[in-house]
């Protein structure tokens, strides 16, 4: 109904801001994330979500596009209400929660108050799909970086083992480690050694 609002911020509290547009206070609950970066003031426009309930109505507002985006895909996952979304949009910044969906990065999800392995588990299982969909590039730059991180921390580590970097090296271009965490590399690459 309301795809976004054009205004000055009037006030701010912890969860939400209030935005005056042509002589009207809109209460908008809003990520903390995106809350700080607000001042009293600011001529803004923020992007929004009314949620209706039986006896409730709340917008919902983002900074960005891709917050509100995301928000939408999140509310869609059984037993995730809006204040779920907006606690794990605050806690986790929106590439971040991407690229954690898409590698089914549960620990990143499970950081968030509130969200236990189980709800990390089904947010990923739901929205996996849809995430990589439309968010392919990101992720797979993301993904990359992750990973470039994960080979260089397991070459530290085989290197204080004894193993030369060419050695590493060669084992792991012939490996395909490229979703591998850290631990299963070393344990991957060390296997290789021995059957050399």
């Amino acid at each position: 109904m309301y795809a976004f609002f054009k205004g000055k911020i009037e006030e701010i509290f912890k969860d939400r801001v209030i935005v005056e547009v042509n002589d009207i206070g809109y209460e908008i609950l809003m990520p903390e994330s995106d809350i700080y970066t607000l001042n009293i003031g600011d001529l803004v426009k923020i992007y929004t979500y009314l949620h209706v309930r039986e006896d409730d109505m709340r917008l919902f507002g983002f900074k960005s596009n891709e917050g509100l985006n995301i928000f939408k895909k999140l509310i869609t996952v059984s037993g995730v209400g809006p204040k779920v979304a907006l606690g794990i949009i605050s806690n986790v910044d929106i590439e971040n929660l991407c690229v954690a969906i898409a590698m089914e990065d549960v620990g990143a999800l499970k950081s968030v108050p509130g969200i236990g392995p189980k709800m990390a588990q089904k947010i990923i299982f739901e929205l996996k799909d849809k995430v990589l969909k439309e968010q392919t590039d990101v992720v797979k730059i993301k993904a990359k970086e992750v990973n470039n991180k994960n080979i260089d921390e397991a070459m530290t580590a085989l290197e204080v083992l004894g193993y030369t970097q060419k050695q590493i090296k060669d084992v792991i271009n012939r490996l395909d480690v490229s979703e591998d965490s850290v631990e299963t590399i070393i344990r991957r690459v060390l296997k290789e050694m021995q059957n050399m």
